[in-house]
This record gives C-alpha cells, sequence and structure tokens, in this order.
C-alpha cells in the first residue's frame, strides 16, 4: 500500500512538473535546460500567490566568483526587477563559476499578486560582479491567471 502511495505521489509530481521552452539571450553562456514545478502547459499559467521551483542547468564562457542574479519581467516596454528574489546568484547555484563548466541551479520564487490576469515575459539573467557583463541569459513567456 505504500509503494502504490509513493508511486502515486512520484506520478502526480512529475505531471505537474515541465521542462519549459525559452530563448537563450547571451553570448557569453547558455542556459542548457529548465524545469517548473508546478507547471502543465507552455507557457506555465500560474496563480498569484504560488510559489514557483525552477530547476535546471546552465554553462558560462566565462569565469567568475560572485556572479549576480537579475530575475526580471517585461512591464510595457520595460523590464522590471521581480522581487524577492535574492540577486547573489551564489544562494542559486555553485561559486565560483568557472568557464565551461556545467552548473545546476535551484531558485524558488513566489508568483507576485496583480488584480487582473495577464501574459507576459520573464528573463533570468546572470551577470559578472560589476553587472556590465551576461554571462547566462534566458527568457520566457509566462502567464498568471486569477480565478
Amino acid at each position: 500500500m505504500i509503494r502504490t502511495i509513493a508511486i502515486f505521489a512520484l506520478f502526480v509530481a512529475c505531471a505537474q512538473a515541465r521542462n519549459i521552452s525559452f530563448t537563450n539571450c547571451a553570448s557569453n553562456g547558455k542556459i542548457i535546460n529548465v524545469n517548473v514545478v508546478p507547471c502543465d502547459s507552455d507557457p506555465c499559467d500560474f496563480e498569484p500567490g504560488q510559489e514557483v521551483k525552477l530547476n535546471g542547468s546552465f554553462v558560462s564562457y566565462k569565469s567568475e566568483s560572485n556572479p549576480v542574479l537579475k530575475t526580471e519581467v517585461k512591464m510595457g516596454n520595460s523590464w522590471v526587477q521581480y522581487p524577492d528574489v535574492d540577486t547573489d546568484a551564489c544562494k542559486y547555484t555553485s561559486c565560483p563559476v568557472k568557464a565551461n563548466n556545467t552548473y545546476a541551479y535551484n531558485v524558488t520564487l513566489k508568483v507576485i499578486n496583480w488584480p487582473v490576469s495577464f501574459e507576459t515575459e520573464m528573463r533570468f539573467r546572470l551577470l559578472d560582479s560589476d553587472e556590465d557583463t551576461e554571462l547566462v541569459c534566458g527568457n520566457t513567456t509566462i502567464k498568471v491567471s486569477n480565478n
């Protein structure tokens, strides 16, 4: 019985996770994959206040001991910093980042509360410590639905 429950729980967890489509947007590295939990559509459709976990892997073609993470959403024609995601990239991946090595990352964030449903772009940028060189960048479309 416990084995059946464990298998069912694993199935449910896998059904709510998805390797999402994204666009690499930096020339100094690439994101290899992005897995989002919970996500059962492409683009992912989230509810306000929901906790979202992202994990995957990336490779940077440049080394950096103290990389900076910029998590941004597009509002109109501008990119704005997503709230409550620390910019210290070492909290989400192993540091230092060495050139041409593959690294895993794990980011957990809470979906912003918004009065209306919307669709927008979200991007994650890994920058050098001076924030003038983009090491890795990934961009994807998301939906936030008020049900």
